[in-house]
């Protein structure tokens, strides 16, 4: 089962795609041999009744092809953490989702404790974006992948899946380093980050077991992400892990999704 663990629905402005439906999602799904789509909507950035709502109606839609991840926001703890609760009592979820960045808040405030609590008792792993720092987008130092170890450290019973694997080069090293540390922290491959020999170089840092596939669709080529997988110079074992394998065992709930249950 091949399962794409970091995609989105919606629209937001910083980004512009030709189609954003439900139905152009499963369609190139269908064309690329993609299973299952993790989807975060981005609606849950702001209004997260409506990415609720939303999430659920693509789920339903898509036959349980696009399990999502609620979007947590420590600006609204309590109102946010009573919407990923609804979502995590239903089948369709399946995560938890930070954005440091967005809300501006750094990973190990205490704001975000509520989550990685629920994630525990529920059993569900936190997908977080992560980034590097840099000149033209210095907010990302709200998710350098430093900052949470706190949270990792606390609950390791809850695995972390480093959105991106730390985006830009100075991120990787340090997503790299967090995992190597904790067994509990986990790298995706979504996003504009298409360095040469990346997918190679991470599996030589941390083992394939620790990597997820992730394209960022609706806003990433779902094709050039899945691509640099399959073209990657390592082994086919690796890349079933990658491609699926690590996803199905990481979201636990996702097994059940594939069974009908």
């Amino acid at each position: 089962m091949i399962v794409d663990a970091h995609t989105h629905l919606g629209e937001i402005t910083a980004f512009r795609s030709v189609d954003l439906s439900v139905r152009a999602m499963l369609s190139v799904m269908d064309h690329l041999g993609i299973d299952v789509c993790i989807q975060m909507h981005v609606a849950g950035l702001g209004p997260i009744q409506e990415a609720y709502e939303a999430s659920e109606a693509a789920f339903q839609v898509s036959g349980g092809r696009l399990p999502y991840a609620m979007i947590y926001n420590p600006l609204y703890a309590e109102e946010s953490l009573a919407w990923v609760k609804r979502s995590l009592d239903g089948r369709g979820a399946v995560g938890i989702k930070i954005h440091p960045s967005f809300n501006r808040v750094y990973p190990e405030d205490p704001r975000y404790e509520p989550a990685w609590q629920l994630a525990a008792e529920q059993g569900v792993p936190i997908i977080t974006h992560s980034w590097a720092v840099s000149d033209y987008n210095p907010v990302q130092k709200y998710s350098t992948p430093e900052h949470f170890e706190h949270y990792v450290a606390r609950y390791p019973q809850v695995n972390l899946i480093l959105g991106h694997a730390g985006g830009l080069y100075a991120g990787h090293l340090a997503a790299v380093e967090l995992a190597r540390r904790y067994p509990n922290v986990y790298l995706d491959t979504s996003g504009d980050i298409f360095s040469f020999g990346l997918i190679e170089w991470l599996v030589q840092q941390v083992g394939a077991e620790r990597i997820l596939f992730g394209s960022d669709v609706n806003w990433i080529d779902q094709r050039t992400q899945l691509g640099r997988i399959l073209d990657a110079d390592i082994t086919l074992d690796q890349k079933c892990l990658i491609l699926g394998g690590n996803a199905c065992r990481i979201f636990t709930r996702l097994p059940r999704l594939a069974n009908g249950q």
